[in-house]
């Protein structure tokens, strides 16, 4: 005879248990913190909504946009988890783009977006700026265009090589005076998503802290578009600013490139296929000599546009408005008549005359 009592049968799984446990205890702590993070939203004023209002702080109730630099006591950014863990929708907004543009912060201040919708060549195709503030070389943008797949038709490459050159594997983040590896390269999907939004709930949390000790709310940062990946630059007041400095070269021409950035940048063209242009966009340490030497290495095509006529936001380092809608002109005047822009869109205004 069995000595088993009766219904001991039924009781399930110790396993079972706990995992029923832990996902009770794990829907609680989410349910907990998103109305936390709701009654924070609301406090900020922000324009927060239900849907994707973790992911994102919008620019003034408009949800096309993200709070990407802030931080009103440690400065932080936010595009490198939204990028390499694929939050949101800017990665679909980039796999959408016929035109994708790479290079740091230079590529940010000097491409002009009203320039680019009033070219006659370009205004019909999708142009993406996945530019990154703050990341110098180019392994970061590698990662994330492997990892999800980017294939546009052309690249137009910032092949510049201050501090570091694009074309190498250097991983780190310099922001102001700190300079710290880029740690969302070693983020989990799951870790990356709640490192973006205890993020957004710190930033939030700032602004009515804030909002408390100044009476008012005011919003602070820098916003990067979901849709095209331009960040908000217009809520600089030097940026908008005329009369200020011009762009002055204070580098010796004498500057070349090397094996290595030549052998890194050739693999990295392989990788992301489809057809590339190199630029160079103007600022007091840019170096042409070495970007022509790089651009014949590969069999590319360079842009570079003069110093005449550029001036600048901070002394030398990002273009202003004005000088960014010159460099955008010159840009969106020359790209049409490279042989790789051709290649990429034979049926583009103009082409087959």
């Amino acid at each position: 005879m069995s000595t088993v009592a009766r219904g001991v049968s039924d009781i399930p799984p110790a396993p079972m248990a706990s995992r029923r446990y832990l996902i009770i205890v794990g829907l609680i702590g989410f349910m907990l913190v998103s109305a936390f993070a709701s009654g924070v939203s609301l406090l900020s004023s922000d324009g927060w909504t239900l849907h994707g209002g973790l992911l994102q702080i919008p620019r003034q109730g408009d949800s096309g946009w993200y709070r990407d630099f802030g931080g009103r006591n440690i400065p932080q950014i936010q595009d490198q988890d939204i990028f390499y863990s694929n939050l949101g929708g800017s990665i679909e907004a980039a796999r959408n783009a016929d035109i994708v543009l790479l290079g740091p912060s230079f590529v940010n201040y000097a491409l002009d977006r009203q320039t680019l919708e009033t070219s006659p060549a370009l205004d019909r195709l999708k142009i993406y700026n996945m530019a990154f503030v703050g990341l110098r070389g180019g392994e970061f943008s590698r990662q994330v265009i492997k990892r999800w797949t980017i294939r546009p038709r052309l690249w137009v490459i910032n092949a510049d090589d201050q501090f570091v050159h694009f074309f190498s594997k250097d991983l780190n983040v310099t922001l102001g005076p700190q300079k710290q590896p880029v740690e969302a390269v070693t983020r989990s999907r799951l870790r990356g998503y709640l490192t973006v939004v205890g993020r957004n709930l710190r930033w939030r949390i700032e602004d009515v802290l804030a909002a408390y000790q100044n009476g008012r709310f005011s919003s602070t940062g820098l916003y990067r578009s979901i849709s095209n990946g331009d960040m908000g630059l217009d809520a600089n007041p030097d940026y908008l600013a005329l009369g200020n400095k011009p762009m002055v070269s204070a580098r010796s021409p004498d500057c070349h490139t090397n094996p290595a950035v030549v052998d890194y940048a050739r693999t990295f063209i392989d990788e992301v296929g489809g057809a590339v242009v190199l630029t160079l966009v103007p600022h007091s340490q840019s170096c042409v000599q070495q970007a022509a030497e790089l651009a014949k290495a590969l069999n590319l095509e360079l842009i570079t546009p003069p110093f005449d006529g550029l001036t600048t936001v901070d002394g030398g380092g990002h273009l202003d408005r004005q000088g960014a809608q010159r460099f955008t002109s010159y840009l969106a005047r020359e790209i049409v008549n490279t042989a790789a822009f051709k290649r990429a869109f034979p049926s583009a205004p103009g082409q087959g005359r």
